[in-house]
């Protein structure tokens, strides 16, 4: 029963990541459309109705559409860094706790082990820079590298507070601390500043640091061309699915629902 018990959360785990992979393909699409709504332009509208399947043309586009390699380059390491770099976004995840005794591996060390692979993560965005052979790729991604490496030292320390609190590092505590409040009422500033932080380190908008403005490339991918790039993309992605994921299991009690509500509810159930 053990095993198959093991196996049946194995499995779970891997649909759920298959489904995420989905949805992340498809918010992308919101994503575009929104920023194309506050730059005052079109966006995707082709593809579709209104351009609701563009997404899936744009990963064919992605996996169909040739690579070329840096002539000094390195040509066994710049091909296999951004599998390297997907890997790392996909092992988070393995971190990621769905639900009571829901997850691929129970560890007691859950910050511990998201603040070791994304130092990993920014060692791939230095490697991938460098390997480029391209100056403008190498100052992207020391700019973007030694800038992740920085928010972990900040976002170590913020996180200290809650690890203080709860006197734990695994997700399951902090949630189990949280039946009868969230902790997003003791930490609000603090959450807030951990949320850029994510933001700053996933290089979302405004906070689009590797791609920068005067150089008109895209920063440390600037070599990398379909396939490649898109596999720097869906981590991106999935490092940044992977932080909200944190903030709710950090601020907001994960799948616990604090007693009060509860209480109201049943109240007015009664009534």
């Amino acid at each position: 029963m053990g095993i198959l018990g093991s196996l049946l959360i194995i499995i779970i785990n891997i649909l759920l990541m298959l489904i995420l992979t989905i949805i992340i393909a498809s918010l992308t699409l919101i994503e575009r459309k929104f920023l194309a709504l506050v730059q005052r332009r079109v966006g995707p509208n082709f593809v579709g109705y209104k351009g609701r399947l563009q997404y899936i043309a744009d990963a064919l586009k992605l996996f169909i559409k040739g690579a070329f390699a840096p002539n000094e380059s390195n040509k066994f390491l710049f091909v296999t860094i951004p599998s390297v770099a997907l890997a790392i976004c996909y092992s988070f995840w393995m971190n990621g706790v769905w639900g009571p005794s829901l997850s691929l591996f129970e560890i007691e060390f859950n910050l511990i082990y998201i603040s070791l692979f994304s130092v990993l993560f920014g060692m791939c965005v230095l490697l991938t820079g460098y390997y480029s052979k391209n100056k403008y790729a190498m100052l992207a991604a020391v700019r973007t590298g030694i800038g992740m490496l920085n928010l972990e030292l900040f976002l170590g320390l913020m996180l200290l507070n809650i690890i203080f609190v709860s006197e734990s590092f695994s997700f399951l505590s902090i949630v189990s601390l949280q039946e009868n409040y969230w902790f997003i009422i003791l930490f609000f500033f603090l959450s807030g500043l951990i949320t850029i932080t994510f933001l700053l380190e996933t290089s979302r908008a405004p906070f689009d640091l590797p791609e920068a403005e005067s150089e008109l490339v895209t920063g440390y991918t600037t070599e990398y061309g379909g396939f490649f790039f898109g596999l720097y993309y869906l981590g991106e992605y999935l490092h940044l699915f992977f932080f909200s994921l944190i903030i709710s299991l950090l601020f907001f009690g994960g799948w616990e629902w604090p007693n009060f509500v509860i209480t109201f509810f049943n109240f007015n159930y009664v009534i």
